[in-house]
């Protein structure tokens, strides 16, 4: 090839603009938005929870004490919850998370807020294995898993409430005056699910046991065989168990009372009901 043709291809080539495919669709923040709580409006709030076996997980140097945390140290100091939202979420699941946040901030003086550079403890909130929550506060960063087939309004807010520090209803102390466990019908490596926790030094704010709570399990979950794991010795409350949508006055009252939210300063409204 000729000197001079060399040169002239150098200089095409070298005059050639070169184009790279531009990812140019938004980010979500790791934080619920305005738009966030806009579109939870028009979420589904009818659908039952879906119970996922082993979803409250006590951290190894808390002792499983009671249905809800006694010590103040083990509380979210003045219901506030910082959190970090995974970006992995699609903008209808956000919705609905917060849609479940909303109802806290609406019914108690729980808030769930996006975490500051100050916030030493805090939650993050992603995609992991299922459903699933750290129990109470432990310290420092902890796990919510939210996987897609977690992400309805009822799921959500059972999992928060591992989060602010209340057990399965099912696993109260005092349960066995209640319910009946059929341990025959338990599939194998489920009984912690089911085995009761001590109360000591706890206090369940005069509320009797609600078989309706958000937190109570349906007769047949964990059931290796299809039969009840869990029969109330309530006539006809057997079958109703584990089927609420929401939160019942006996959670809300427990929540409150914890939390202290009836302390008019500390009662806190949502512009969402």
């Amino acid at each position: 090839m000729r000197p001079l043709a060399v040169v002239f291809l150098i200089c095409l080539g070298a005059s050639r603009k070169q184009y790279f495919a531009v990812d140019t669709s938004p980010v979500s923040p790791n934080f619920l938005t305005d738009d966030d709580f806009r579109n939870a409006e028009d979420v589904d709030i009818t659908k039952p929870m879906k119970i996922i076996l082993n979803d409250q997980h006590f951290h190894k140097k808390r002792v499983r004490r009671g249905s809800v945390v006694s010590f103040e140290t083990d509380k979210w100091p003045n219901g506030r919850v910082p959190y970090v939202l995974s970006t992995q979420y699609t903008q209808q699941q956000r919705a609905v998370l917060a849609r479940s946040m909303a109802a806290y901030s609406a019914k108690t003086c729980i808030k769930f807020v996006p975490k500051e550079a100050r916030d030493k403890d805090y939650i993050v909130i992603q995609k992991l294995d299922g459903c699933y929550a750290d129990f109470a506060r432990v310290g420092g960063r902890q796990q919510v898993s939210l996987a897609d087939e977690c992400i309805d309004y009822a799921t959500i807010i059972h999992e928060l409430m591992h989060v602010i520090g209340f057990i399965h209803e099912h696993q109260r102390d005092d349960r066995d005056q209640f319910v009946k466990i059929n341990w025959k019908n338990v599939i194998d490596g489920a009984n912690a699910d089911f085995d009761k926790i001590s109360s000591q030094g706890l206090s369940n704010y005069g509320e009797g046991y609600d078989y309706f709570s958000i937190m109570h399990y349906e007769s047949t979950e964990g059931s290796k065989n299809g039969k009840n794991t869990i029969e109330s010795k309530r006539p006809g409350f057997t079958s109703l168990m584990g089927k609420s949508t929401d939160f019942t006055r006996g959670d809300l009252t427990r929540i409150n009372k914890a939390y202290q939210c009836y302390r008019g300063t500390r009662r806190h409204k949502q512009k969402m009901t």
